[in-house]
């Protein structure tokens, strides 16, 4: 059973569960994935980002599941880009099997557009089927 973490907004907290339940009825093991916290309190912040980044350090794979938001298609905010591009990183340095998907293609509006685009030319991630 391979190890997955979900990465997005957790304003889409419902899909990211209906994405949770897929994924183990596939055999994986959701490590982590986006939580509604109170982000006025800065403990609670901070221990949901040091859990999910470490998280991100025993999974297998990654999805960011970047669904429409604010009216942009496939958006990634930055928080999310850093996740995967964290995973990016231990891929290239450490050589390894990491599966890095997108849920699907962001429009040219994300600021991050190009540099998906390129990840996915080089093999660094890929999208979800």
């Amino acid at each position: 059973m391979r190890k997955i973490v979900i990465a997005g907004s957790a304003k889409f907290y419902k899909e990211v569960l209906e994405m949770k339940k897929e994924l183990e009825n596939n055999d994986y093991n959701v490590m982590d994935y986006p939580k509604n916290i109170n982000v006025n309190i800065e403990d609670e912040y901070k221990q949901a980002y040091e859990r999910f980044y470490e998280s991100l350090s025993k999974t297998d794979d990654l999805i960011l599941f970047n669904l429409d938001k604010n009216g942009i298609e496939g958006y990634i905010g930055y928080e999310s880009f850093a996740e995967l591009s964290n995973l990016v990183v231990k891929k290239i340095q450490e050589d390894n099997n990491h599966k890095i998907y997108i849920y699907k293609m962001p429009s040219k509006e994300v600021g991050c557009y190009d540099e998906i685009k390129h990840f996915l030319k080089l093999g660094y991630i890929e999208l979800f089927k």
